[in-house]
């Protein structure tokens, strides 16, 4: 029988997990599940046992907002935003609480802890790869969850294409390759994603993603063959598991592969695209994919094409063989399309693309025929797709971006990242040099690297609050949104009044379209600090976003009282005036945008530009 408080409904969005796309609905805590429903609806059309749910952070008693999953499978996320939600759920489904979640974590790691130490022990002793010996100790079940995990990571948000006559001319050329590196290979799954990146990237479990970047980059079939049989070569030699076993060490290895730590496990996709494989590992790789051609019948010269093209300096410039390849001085670092690139992922030498091209020749055929071909590359569509989340047009981005530096010039973020390396190479576990360079190396874009310092920061540090925000100011700059939100939920966890976390989280909200939430962030950031001009402003937008534009205009004057230079709160105050029919003061607003620094907030450029358009579009000459 149902208590009063189960009659209680609370509101909440439903996320597919795929997409950044979410619709309101109704929960009500039943008695064996969450029962979800559509607003106003009587009874539930769907719910959500409590034993199968899953939190990426202990849900705490009286916590402001819960974002769920569920174990049995799905991509599906649940977030509701309200402290009785939270108080009544951490009873019903203990095992999302702290302490249970801690529990559960440790006690297969612990149990398995020994017997990964006897057995890296053993592989030195006998002069095994110490990584590769333990990564063929992980059952193939393992290899496979782990590999999807890494896969939804990466992905994130982006599109999986999947149109039928692609992905069976892709299935057809991977079955191919398969069936030619050995006759007990393990499944392989490629996925590909509409991305303009040019990578390809093994996972572990013979999961491979494959971008549609490359794809189009490619000028014949037997190029992608080349490509993804090099992928081929590192599942085969576990490649990508035993990177994770160097990267984490042995003890974080264990519990990601053994416990399935959350504290280590969110971040491993994004961890595992700065492993640099040795070049032992490159050299095994392409023996394998140099065989696997030639077995499966496919001319190994779209291999060395592909790469070639990629980058011509390979193709003469040798780099010093007593050194590992560096990615600030690999070839075709400059080359990087995105957050990194096929050749930051695969650095190419000379002795690699003459070792391609002194194969003897073979019979070979088309990796493809010509309408398969068309098909693999028209399978995410005829031209690349916008990023999944785009500002408004008539607003700036939530969070500023400052202006590029003039080409080839030392930036501070430069500088700090130089120096933070200095202290790391002596002191490598030193929290804070690790924290400065992951926010510089952010500055730059290059949001992977800043992630795998954070993530070893938070292992060292796990109740730094300050590093959990930092971690989700980055994944939200990738757009990584769920991420984000666990990293800031964690922020908030540990310290509730954490502004910059709230902030952050507001933001995050805001990009996934859950407005309300969005907003009771930004206001309890208000309330914690009111001298913060940013929330406000952000805050602002979020109501331009609901159609709010009254309450949007008075957090814009507030941002304006406490910042008289705020060129961005003009410029968007001006615009709100103007769609009130204000011209007088859509006039005035512009023109103090046009008087206040260009530089400030980052945004200053934004606001200039649409001052000006705006003037000019009213009439006014040489604003």
């Amino acid at each position: 029988m149902s208590t009063a408080s189960d009659l209680n409904r609370f509101a909440a969005r439903l996320g597919d997990g795929r997409t950044a796309a979410s619709q309101p609905v109704e929960v009500r805590l039943g008695e064996q599940g969450i029962e979800i429903g559509g607003p106003g609806e009587r009874r539930a059309a769907l719910t959500w046992p409590y034993e199968d749910l899953r939190s990426a952070t202990p849900v705490v008693s009286g916590a402001r907002d819960v974002l769920l999953s569920r174990q049995s499978g799905g991509a599906e996320t649940l977030y509701v935003a309200d402290p009785d939600f939270a108080r009544t759920l951490v009873d019903r489904a203990r095992h999302l609480g702290a302490g249970r979640q801690r529990l559960s974590s440790l006690r297969p790691g612990l149990a398995v802890l020994a017997t990964v130490v006897a057995v890296f022990g053993l592989a030195s002793y006998l002069e095994f790869r110490p990584a590769q010996a333990i990564a063929r100790l992980m059952p193939q079940q393992t290899r496979e969850a782990m590999g999807h995990t890494v896969v939804a990571q990466l992905t994130g948000t982006m599109r999986r294409c999947e149109a039928p006559a692609g992905r069976a001319a892709l299935d057809k050329l991977t079955n191919r390759l398969v069936k030619a590196g050995s006759d007990e290979a393990a499944p392989v799954r490629v996925v590909l994603v509409d991305w303009q990146l040019v990578n390809a990237f093994a996972a572990p479990g013979g999961q491979i993603i494959m971008t549609r970047g490359l794809v189009q980059k490619a000028t014949s079939p037997d190029e992608v063959a080349g490509v993804l049989a090099h992928e081929i070569g590192h599942t085969l030699e576990l490649h990508p598991e035993a990177g994770l076993v160097r990267a984490l060490g042995l003890t974080a290895a264990a519990q990601v592969i053994f416990a399935g730590s959350t504290g280590t496990a969110t971040n491993i996709g994004i961890l595992l695209t700065q492993l640099r494989y040795t070049r032992v590992a490159e050299r095994e790789a392409d023996a394998h994919a140099l065989r696997i051609l030639k077995i499966a019948g496919i001319s190994a010269k779209g291999f060395g094409d592909f790469f070639e093209r990629l980058d011509p300096k390979a193709a003469t410039t040798e780099p010093a063989a007593d050194k590992k390849d560096d990615p600030k001085t690999s070839p075709g670092f400059a080359k990087r399309i995105f957050e990194s690139d096929i050749l930051r992922s695969h650095p190419q030498t000379k002795a690699r693309l003459e070792a391609v091209r002194k194969q003897p020749a073979y019979a070979a055929t088309p990796a493809l025929d010509e309408a398969e071909w068309r098909a693999l590359r028209e399978m995410c569509g005829p031209s690349f797709s916008p990023p999944a989340v785009q500002p408004r047009p008539q607003l700036p981005p939530p969070r500023p971006q400052a202006p590029p530096p003039q080409a080839g010039a030392p930036t501070d973020a430069d500088r700090q990242i130089a120096d933070a390396t200095r202290i790391l190479d002596q002191r490598p576990n030193d929290v804070d040099a690790l924290q400065r360079r992951a926010m510089a190396y952010n500055q730059k874009g290059r949001h992977a690297e800043a992630v795998a310092d954070l993530t070893k920061a938070t292992a060292l540090r796990p109740n730094d609050p300050n590093l959990h925000s930092a971690r989700g100011g980055v994944h939200y700059s990738a757009r990584q949104y769920e991420l984000a939100l666990a990293a800031y939920g964690e922020a908030i966890r540990l310290e509730p009044n954490h502004v910059f976390a709230r902030n952050g989280r507001g933001n995050t909200q805001r990009a996934l379209k859950q407005l309300e939430p969005a907003v009771a962030d930004f206001s309890a950031a208000i309330a914690a600090r009111p001298s913060y001009v940013l929330t406000y402003f952000n805050r602002a937008l979020t109501f331009v976003d609901m159609g709010r534009d009254d309450d949007a205009i008075s957090d814009l004057t507030t941002a304006i009282g406490i910042d008289r230079e705020y060129a961005a709160a003009y410029a968007q105050r001006g615009i709100l005036n103007q769609r009130k029919g204000l011209r007088d003061e859509a006039v005035k607003d512009y023109r103090a945008a046009l008087a206040a620094p260009a530089t400030k907030y980052g945004s200053g450029g934004w606001a200039h530009r649409v001052a000006r358009e705006r003037l000019t579009a009213l009439g006014i000459a040489n604003p």
